[in-house]
C-alpha cells in the first residue's frame, strides 16, 4: 500500500467513527426531547442489549433501543419502558420515529 491509500483508509475509519458517534448522540437527544415533550423526567437510561421478545425480531440494526426509568410528572409515579428510536430501514432520528413499550400495565 502506498501513502495515499493509507491516508484514505484512515480518513474512512475516522468518518465511519464520527457518523456512528453522531447517530447515538442524535438518538440520545431525541430520547430527551421526547421525554420533555411528554412531561417525563429521565432518571436512568441505558442502551438495551437484551431486548424483550416483542422488540427483538422487529428492531433493525439501524435503530437504537433504550431501557429507561422515568418520573411521570402528571401522575407522580416512576415508570419503566423500552424506547426504540429511529426508522426501521435507515435509522433516521425524527420525531415520528419513537416506539415506546411500557413495562407497567397502565
Amino acid at each position: 500500500m502506498n501513502h495515499v491509500t493509507v491516508v484514505l483508509m484512515g480518513l474512512l475509519f475516522v468518518a465511519a467513527g464520527y457518523l456512528s458517534y453522531r447517530h447515538y448522540v442524535n438518538a440520545k437527544a431525541l430520547l430527551y426531547d421526547w421525554a420533555q415533550a411528554n412531561r417525563f423526567r429521565i432518571l436512568h437510561a441505558r442502551r438495551g442489549m437484551f431486548l424483550p421478545l416483542s422488540m427483538m425480531f422487529t428492531t433493525s440494526r439501524y435503530q437504537v433501543v433504550y431501557h429507561v426509568s422515568l418520573y411521570d410528572e402528571s401522575t407522580h409515579r416512576i415508570r419503566t419502558a423500552w424506547v426504540r428510536l429511529g426508522t426501521r430501514y435507515w435509522g433516521v432520528m425524527d420525531g415520528d420515529a419513537i416506539d415506546v413499550r411500557w413495562e407497567d400495565a397502565s
